[in-house]
């Protein structure tokens, strides 16, 4: 388990309906904030708003495809994927998305 430092607020992901083996490629997405916190509520709060704004993306890219492709795009860049031969490859199948070998989930997530 991670311990979240005085200021952190994480992202924190889980699967979704997942029972003895068995997931239907779900996520659960969380926020936790630390207890402790020496910065001031207004940069907490926008902190919060960052955090809250990318957990919310998945929702947004079933509804939106190419924002999906987009942000996927700026990610290949990002990881140096840009070029390569062999380019990550996201299947996309309802919420469901399957991932290429290049994610350490080498699966569905």
């Amino acid at each position: 388990m991670h311990q979240l430092d005085d200021d952190d607020i994480a992202i924190v992901i889980n699967p979704g309906n997942y029972e003895e083996g068995q997931w239907d490629g779900g996520v659960t997405i969380n926020l936790a904030v630390s207890k402790d916190s020496s910065v001031p509520a207004s940069v907490q709060a926008h902190i919060f708003n960052m955090a809250s704004m990318m957990s919310a993306f998945l929702d947004v890219a079933i509804e939106h495809p190419d924002i999906y492709d987009l942000v996927a795009e700026h990610r290949d860049y990002l990881l140096g994927l840009e070029g390569d031969e062999e380019k990550l490859d996201v299947k996309k199948d309802g919420n469901v998305y399957t991932l290429s070998r290049w994610t350490k989930t080498e699966g569905s997530a």
